[in-house]
């Protein structure tokens, strides 16, 4: 989750040089952009499905998985019977997330591989109205572990996960409305590696 949002960087091109070559994607900012968002989704995705598979694990059986007695425990928070569940629809949180970040990944994948599509526009939207209405969800679970007085370090970053969607989401969908979106297309790496000067 941390590289694909230091793809989305200026610094991600520095990262990204020992690999231009097999992925040429990457040469552009456009295109570690994208790619970033999309990793930043995927970690989104298998981190609520491990949070789902906590909750099966835990919910119903005296199987412990992360219990603590310490402030940190995914256990307390993900298996509580009353706070474990989503209101009204009453279906565990990780699988929820499941769906979300499932249909974020979804969106990211299509801006990645169209571009310069106009359907991109459409997909940069859904990315933020999505993670945008996760940030309530997400103040509501916090408030969770507060009255629980515990913490769910794999909650936390599946939040985190949907901040960074969301923030990437914008910065991409503001470039597309002025010309940053073409000329982030332009390639500012070399496929060759700089070489060092033997002299010095």
């Amino acid at each position: 989750m941390l590289v694909g949002f230091l793809l989305t960087l200026p610094v991600g091109g520095k990262l990204v040089q020992p690999v231009v070559k097999v992925w040429p994607s990457l040469m552009s900012p456009r295109g570690r952009m994208t790619a970033g968002l999309v990793l930043i989704c995927l970690s989104g995705l298998v981190i609520a499905t491990h949070t789902f598979w906590i909750h099966e694990k835990i919910t119903g059986t005296a199987t412990s998985f992360c219990a603590s007695d310490s402030i940190f425990s995914c256990d307390d928070v993900i298996g509580h019977e009353t706070y474990g569940y989503a209101p009204i629809i009453g279906q565990p949180w990780g699988l929820i997330g499941m769906g979300v970040f499932a249909a974020l990944l979804y969106a990211a994948m299509m801006v990645q591989k169209e571009p310069d599509a106009q359907s991109r526009t459409r997909m940069l939207q859904l990315l933020m109205v999505f993670s945008g209405g996760g940030i309530p969800v997400i103040a509501l679970l916090i408030s969770y572990e507060v009255q629980i007085e515990k913490l769910c370090q794999y909650c936390t970053m599946a939040h985190l996960a949907n901040v960074l969607v969301l923030v990437t989401s914008f910065r991409m969908f503001r470039a597309t409305q002025t010309d940053a979106w073409s000329l982030m297309a332009k390639t500012d790496l070399s496929r060759e590696p700089k070489k060092i000067d033997e002299a010095e």
